[in-house]
């Protein structure tokens, strides 16, 4: 890792590049100057070699650009370090004998009869462009060839949300574990098992039979059965997530979704260890939903959790912050979670028009906690009956407790969003973020299940910055890669090869880089990121292309060749460094 601005009190200065400052004004200048992991200045070259002084360290850019460090607003970036540590890898396999390859060589390394937790095939999580259907073999083996290489050890190849239906397998060892046999239904639910010609369990299941998101009770029974991630999944996890964070350009990240006492508690440690490369940002589940331990809880139950979030409450740390508390209202398309005022077809051919995860009165209950000690309420709403319940409740809330925050709202995800909601929920205070993933994978799904008139307000980043919205954007699971999400940001291309760029869509390059900079600030309130101005902290990172002039494609194929987080370089693939 270079030593880049490591010496107390000398000024370190950029020089011999571009550096986009993010402003309001949007300057860009050739040089920035920055002591003791703060920024002092940007401005000419000359300027800033003066204002840096004779015995300033020197770094030259060699044509590159500096930019302010990306601000992920929705990563889930502890819950899938932790799921990946927790696994066998084959994520980029091409056929089964890759498959067995690995799953052999981790049952050499685990005791007999421990669990093979496998990943899926494919490209996590939205398996946007390779799934199991991509291998050689056009599926996944079966429980006879999974036995051959694990016959004393059970073996589960995942299928992680949000597609469903999905597809998963098991071993012999596996389905023994499971209580599965030729005994068991055919169907339970949504749940398909499939079955030889003898009436022997192959050991795939189809249906809804993600790890997540499913609903399904006998599915959620079955997963109990599986022992799953563990605290050390999660504490050594995130290190291995930071790191691919930073070496995206990540420098905070705003975990605002599938936080618990336990999670937050992860960074917590990892903040007094000294261990954290990114900030962060936490704001813990009201209640938690989707997850197959996912418990609803009392009206006791939840005033006692939501005091118990109330007392995590951190906002003034330079690394590490809880704020606020989450609503969800449903979940979704895939396996018909979202909640709209139409009915539609869910993943398995039933009609829906959602389902209601959570109680009015717990809604309710949540807002009103909210208002009432000036907590910051963050609300997960996708679908026009959501909006409706959601701008109802808090209204209410303040009709009984008053507002005593500005800007005291976020809305997550925001998948659909019309023009009529966007007005009531800017006039009621809301920032916005959301994620180019859902635009990218979905908009097929939305077509097929709703028709083509939902696309006009499916993310649409236009309408809402025209309206005011203070917009941010996350990865949400995938694409992981920041930055073929800005450029998506412009296109609003599909997987599928469609695309969704209408007028209420469409963003600018600059405005695309914002939502990721200081939109994501903004969203996140912390002040000192997110733009490269005196006294800013000196989150940089350095590309090795102009990300606001580079076509689409080429912006994609960006490379962070190094990247600080308050003047400490948390990577470096070792080209820039000192003259």
């Amino acid at each position: 890792m270079q030593n880049i601005g490591q010496e107390r009190g000398r000024a370190t200065v950029f020089t011999d590049g571009r550096v986009v400052t993010m402003r309001p004004d949007n300057a860009v200048h050739e040089s920035v100057v920055m002591i003791d992991g703060r920024v002092v200045g940007t401005g000419s070259e000359e300027q800033m070699l003066a204002l840096a002084g004779s015995g300033a360290e020197r770094v030259s850019l060699s044509g590159r650009t500096l930019m302010p460090g990306i601000i992920d607003t929705h990563p889930h970036l502890l819950s899938w370090a932790a799921f990946r540590h927790s696994v066998v890898d084959l994520f980029d396999c091409r056929d089964w004998n890759d498959i067995l390859a690995r799953i052999e060589a981790a049952v050499a390394r685990a005791p007999k009869g421990e669990w093979i937790r496998c990943s899926p095939v494919g490209e996590p999580h939205y398996f946007v462009r390779r799934s199991w259907r991509d291998l050689a073999e056009g599926e996944l083996p079966v429980r006879d060839i999974l036995d051959a290489v694990a016959p004393d050890h059970p073996v589960w190849i995942q299928a992680w949300a949000p597609v469903n239906p999905n597809t998963t397998v098991f071993n012999t060892r596996g389905l023994n574990a499971i209580q599965v046999s030729r005994n068991t239904p055919d169907r339970i639910g949504n749940v398909y098992l499939e079955k030889d010609r003898l009436g022997e369990p192959t050991g795939r299941f189809s249906g809804a039979v993600n790890n997540y998101y499913n609903n399904e009770p006998w599915w959620d029974s079955v997963l109990a059965r599986i022992s799953g991630v563990t605290g050390a999944d999660f504490m050594e996890g995130a290190i291995d997530g930071m790191r691919a964070a930073n070496a995206l350009g990540v420098t905070s990240v705003f975990e605002g979704h599938m936080m618990d006492f336990p999670t937050i508690d992860v960074y917590r440690q990892h903040r007094a260890a000294g261990t954290l490369s990114v900030r962060v940002l936490c704001t813990p589940d009201g209640e938690p939903h989707g997850l197959p331990d996912s418990v609803a809880l009392s009206e006791e139950e939840l005033g006692d959790r939501l005091r118990g979030l109330y007392a995590l409450q951190e906002r003034t740390d330079d690394f590490f912050r809880v704020e606020g508390l989450l609503l969800t209202r449903g979940g979704p398309l895939g396996p018909g979670q979202q909640i709209f005022e139409r009915n539609y077809r869910n993943g398995y051919g039933a009609w829906t028009n959602g389902i209601e995860w959570l109680p009015e009165w717990k809604g309710q209950f949540m807002a009103d906690f909210a208002a009432e000690r000036g907590m910051r309420l963050n609300v997960i709403s996708v679908a026009d009956r959501e909006h409706e319940t959601t701008l109802r409740q808090i209204h209410e809330a303040e009709r009984r407790f008053g507002s005593t925050i500005e800007q005291n709202y976020i809305l997550q995800h925001a998948y659909t969003l019309s023009e009529a909601h966007g007005r009531r929920f800017r006039d009621q205070g809301f920032d916005i973020t959301t994620s180019m993933s859902f635009s990218f994978f979905k908009q097929h799904t939305y077509w097929e299940r709703m028709g083509s008139q939902v696309l006009r307000d499916l993310i649409p980043l236009r309408r809402e910055l025209d309206l005011g919205f203070d917009v941010s954007c996350g990865s949400d699971w995938g694409p992981e890669n920041v930055w073929e999400h800005i450029a998506l940001a412009e296109t609003h291309d599909s997987v599928w090869g469609g695309n969704n760029g209408g007028p209420a869509q469409r963003i600018s390059r600059l405005e695309s880089l914002a939502t990721w900079t200081r939109n994501g600030a903004k969203v996140m309130r912390w002040e000192g990121i997110g733009s490269l101005q005196p006294g800013h902290h000196a989150d940089l990172i350095v590309v090795d292309r102009d990300p606001l002039t580079c076509s689409n494609e080429e912006l994609k194929e960006t490379q962070v060749q190094l990247t600080m987080l308050g003047g400490k370089a948390v990577y470096s693939d070792g080209t820039v460094g000192s003259k």
